[in-house]
């Protein structure tokens, strides 16, 4: 399945009013440590708190009104369950959310919050796909997937619709482009626009190490299986693989993967709230980990890095 700039343009017609325009911002003591030109997308102040709310908004405007009679049912580490019940909200349609008994407590309270029924799985001994096509099954609902969905990745590639406009204003022409990778849903959308605008852009993915199967996998050009045993702080990037449908495109759009660790996005947390003065959950911070610990040569450079959630719960924050 194959996504093309005009499906994401039809996407932010439907949207657009359902959603934040978030800001592009850039930062001079950033620049000047870097000696580049970096503009950041701050998807942080989404409604929800993150980007996933233009997939699941998208998605359920999709919808037929006699499956959306029978409500949605989604499964989501945080930022995707808070989405689809925050959109299932304003469309007045019931929602049940699968969410990992230990997913931070800010998204799973966020979730109850805007009207979702949660249930809680023990990600060591239940599969939450299991769950979410039971429910589906039984109850007659419309399963939102987070990521490996056509309509999701289109729903998210409007935030490269903004970040291109913005560009333009500017009269700049990015060289460089660093996003986050979970799925990869994310990556898919907003690469597939913003190369679509500006040809000659380098496109990577960042993810945490040990959860870096898009970065495998590109090398391998074939998806590749996270191993199990490996932990992170980023609790929004830790899908097991690349999507099935995510994938292809991930591997025409990108030029290479980036990991980085766990230390690095403490850091990158702190520097950003110093200095952009924006709260960034772990996920959300990768990108600009990656910029800031100079994995990739920025020198001279214009780089748009995006900062996809800032749903941290308060305690860590408050330890970092």
């Amino acid at each position: 399945m194959i996504i093309g700039f005009k499906d994401i343009e039809k996407a932010y017609k439907k949207i657009k009013n359902s959603i934040i325009k978030t800001p592009l911002v850039t930062n001079d003591y950033i620049n000047n440590l870097l000696n580049s030109e970096v503009y950041f997308k701050l998807e942080n102040l989404q409604n929800t708190g993150s980007f996933k709310l233009r997939g699941a908004t998208h998605k359920i405007s999709t919808l037929s009104s006699d499956i959306i009679d029978n409500g949605v049912v989604a499964y989501s580490s945080g930022n995707h369950a808070q989405a689809v019940a925050y959109a299932a909200l304003q469309k007045n349609i019931s929602a049940k959310i699968i969410m990992p008994k230990n997913a931070p407590k800010i998204k799973i309270n966020n979730t109850k919050e805007y009207g979702a029924d949660v249930i809680l799985y023990d990600e060591f001994f239940e599969s939450r796909e299991q769950i979410g096509n039971d429910i589906k099954e039984k109850e007659n609902r419309s399963l939102i997937k987070p990521y490996d969905d056509i309509d999701i990745i289109a729903g998210q590639g409007t935030a490269g619709i903004e970040i291109a406009e913005d560009l333009k204003k500017l009269s700049i022409t990015p060289d460089i482009y660093l996003c986050c990778c979970g799925g990869g849903g994310l990556i898919a959308g907003t690469s597939t626009y913003l190369q679509y605008e500006f040809p000659n852009l380098k496109t990577y993915s960042v993810e945490p190490e040990g959860f870096d199967d898009t970065k495998i996998s590109l090398e391998n050009k074939k998806i590749i299986e996270n191993l199990s045993n490996k932990k992170s702080i980023c609790d929004a990037l830790l899908a097991p693989m690349p999507g099935e449908i995510t994938f292809p495109i991930n591997l025409k759009n990108l030029d290479g993967g980036i990991s980085i660790s766990d230390e690095e996005v403490k850091k990158t947390i702190i520097l950003l709230s110093e200095h952009l003065k924006i709260v960034v959950e772990p996920g959300g911070a990768v990108a600009a980990a990656a910029l800031l610990n100079k994995k990739i040569n920025t020198k001279n450079k214009k780089v748009v890095v995006m900062i996809s959630g800032g749903n941290i719960d308060l305690e860590l924050f408050r330890s970092l």
